[in-house]
């Protein structure tokens, strides 16, 4: 998922009961979840699992002059390796 420096926040919503695994590609990835008070701030290679439901709001960290950044995502409930490497990089 690419997150130009320019563009807006992109919003992501997770269901109830679902899980998904967040890695930073590029670039520093700035998030917040919906009723959290902290962000969260991924660099390139960095991981977070999150589980649903929730609210995401998401986008490259800074101003308008800030790198892109990209972000990659995945359902860990429907794969059991991701799931494992989750729990592995968040251990």
């Amino acid at each position: 998922m690419p997150l130009p420096a320019a563009a807006p926040v992109q919003m992501l919503r997770i269901r109830s009961g679902q899980s998904l695994w967040l890695q930073a590609q590029s670039g520093i990835v700035w998030l917040t979840c919906e009723g959290q008070l902290a962000d969260s701030f991924l660099h390139p290679g960095q991981s977070l699992r999150l589980t649903g439901p929730a609210t995401l709001y998401l986008g490259a960290q800074g101003s308008q002059n800030s790198q892109d950044a990209s972000l990659r995502w995945r359902d860990v409930a429907s794969s059991p390796a991701v799931a494992a490497a989750a729990a592995s990089a968040l251990a």
